[in-house]
C-alpha cells in the first residue's frame, strides 16, 4: 500500500498504540479508534513481565525488540523511564531442563544476556528459596516488568505527536466491508469513518467485531486473577526479581518495595502447557466480567508459593484485580491478514504474551500494512486455523 493511504486501528492497547506509533512515524494517516482510553483494557492490567525467554524463536525475538523500544521511550515520547530492571528469574523441572537450556543458547545468540543456573547456583542467587525439584533456573539480568498502564500511554502520545488521530471514549460497532475489500468501520453513533486498512487490535472484543463482516477466529476469552499480597517495604527482600516457576506454575514480580504481584499460569507461555493444571475463567462478555478478586482467589494464589517462597506466606492481602486474557487453541498470537477480505489486519489472541512483545508487534503490524508480509509474523498467521 501507499504511506498516504488511510489506515484505522480498533484498540488502544499496547499493540495498537504502537502501530499507531509507527506507522504515523513512517508517514501513513492513522486514526487510533479506543473505546475508553489507551491502556483501558487487558493492557492496563498486565502484569507486564518484560524476559526474552520462550521456546519459539519468533516470541524471543518480539521480546526481544519489544523491551528496546519500551527501554528507549524516554528518547522516542521524551517521557520518564517505565521500565524496572530487576532481572526475570525462571526455575524448571528435570522434565524441560534440556529444551530450556537449548532454547537460552539460541536466545543468547539472538542478542539477549541469559544465563543458565544449576540448582546449587540458584540456591546461592536466591537465599529463603526452596530448591525442591529444581534441575534448572534462567536468569535474565536485563529484563523485569514495566509500568503498563504509563508505557502504553506515552506510546499513544508518541502517536499522536507524530500524527495520528485518536479517538477515545469511542466504540467500534461494526466494520465495514464493500465486497471483498474493507471498507471503514461504523462507530456506536452511527457515524461512518472510511479507510483503505483496518487493523483490529481489540483484544477480547476481536471476534463481535469480526462477526460484523462474516468473520470469525477459534479464539476464547479467560478471566486472569492477580493478588496484591502487602510487603510493608520489604517487597525486593522478599520477591527480588521478576519470577515464573514452571514446576508451582505461578509468577510474580515487586512493584516497588510496597507489594507483590502474584498470579498463576497453566503453561503455554514458553510452549508447554500444563494440561493438569486448572484452566482460569471462561468470559462469555468482556464488558461485565467480575474486575475484582474474591480473598479465596488471592489466598489460593498465594498458597501456591508456600513451598517455594515461605516468606510470601506472611504477606498481607491486600484487594487483587482481575484482567483478560484473549486465547487462541495453541497458545500462540494469531496476527496477520484476514482471508477473504482485502485490507484487514487482526491483532488478537495474545494469549498471555501480549504485553511483553506488544511493542515489537505494534512495529511489525506496522510494517505488514505499509509495506506486505513480515517473516516474524508467518507463524502467527490466521490461516494455521483454516480459516476463510
Amino acid at each position: 500500500m501507499k504511506n498516504g493511504d488511510d489506515i484505522i486501528i480498533v484498540g488502544a492497547g499496547i499493540v495498537g498504540s504502537s502501530a499507531a506509533m509507527h506507522l504515523a512515524g513512517e508517514g501513513a494517516r492513522v486514526t487510533l479508534i479506543e473505546q475508553t482510553h489507551p491502556a483501558g483494557g487487558p493492557s492496563g492490567k498486565s502484569s507486564a513481565l518484560l524476559h526474552a525467554f520462550y521456546l519459539m524463536p519468533e516470541l524471543s525475538q518480539l521480546a526481544i525488540r519489544g523491551r528496546e523500544i519500551l527501554v528507549a521511550l524516554p528518547v522516542i515520547a521524551q517521557e520518564g523511564s517505565f521500565v524496572t530492571q530487576v532481572g526475570m528469574m525462571w526455575v524448571c523441572g528435570e522434565e524441560n531442563a534440556a529444551s530450556w537450556s537449548a532454547a537460552a543458547e539460541r536466545i543468547r545468540g539472538e542478542g539477549a544476556r541469559m544465563e543458565t543456573l544449576t540448582a546449587t547456583e540458584f540456591a546461592a542467587e536466591a537465599p529463603g528459596f526452596s530448591t525442591d525439584g529444581v534441575a534448572l533456573a534462567i536468569w535474565e539480568p536485563d529484563y523485569g516488568y514495566a509500568d503498563a498502564f504509563g508505557a502504553t500511554n506515552a506510546i499513544a502520545r508518541a502517536a499522536r505527536a507524530r500524527g495520528a488521530k485518536i479517538l477515545q471514549n469511542t466504540p467500534v460497532s461494526r466494520l465495514l466491508r464493500r465486497g471483498d475489500r474493507i471498507a471503514g468501520v461504523t462507530l456506536a453513533d452511527g457515524a461512518v469513518l472510511e479507510a483503505d486498512t483496518v487493523i483490529l487490535a481489540a483484544g477480547p472484543w476481536t471476534r463481535r467485531l469480526l462477526a460484523t463482516v462474516s468473520l470469525d477466529l477459534p479464539l476464547h476469552v479467560e478471566r486472569h486473577p492477580m493478588a496484591v499480597l502487602d510487603a510493608r517495604g520489604k517487597a525486593r527482600q522478599v520477591m527480588p526479581w521478576a519470577w515464573c516457576d514452571d514446576i508451582s506454575r505461578n509468577y510474580a514480580r515487586p512493584d516497588n518495595d510496597g507489594v507483590i504481584l502474584a498470579g498463576t499460569w497453566a503453561g503455554g507461555g514458553t510452549g508447554v502447557r500444563h494440561e493438569e493444571a486448572i484452566r482460569p475463567r471462561l468470559v462469555n462478555n468482556p464488558d461485565t466480567y467480575m474486575e475484582g478478586v474474591e480473598e479465596g482467589e488471592s489466598v489460593d494464589i498465594l498458597e501456591t508459593f508456600a513451598s517455594r517462597v515461605p516468606a510470601m506466606m506472611e504477606l498481607g492481602i491486600r484487594p487483587g484485580y482481575a484482567g483478560l486474557y484473549d486465547m487462541s487453541p495453541d497458545d500462540l498470537p494469531v496476527i496477520g491478514t484476514m482471508p477473504g477480505v482485502e485490507g484487514l489486519i487482526v491483532s488478537a489472541g495474545s494469549s498471555g504474551h501480549g504485553f511483553k512483545t506488544g511493542p515489537a508487534v505494534g512495529e511489525a503490524v506496522g510494517q505488514l500494512a505499509l509495506y506486505g508480509a513480515q517473516p516474524i509474523l508467518a507463524p502467527f498467521s490466521p490461516l494455521r486455523f483454516g480459516v476463510a
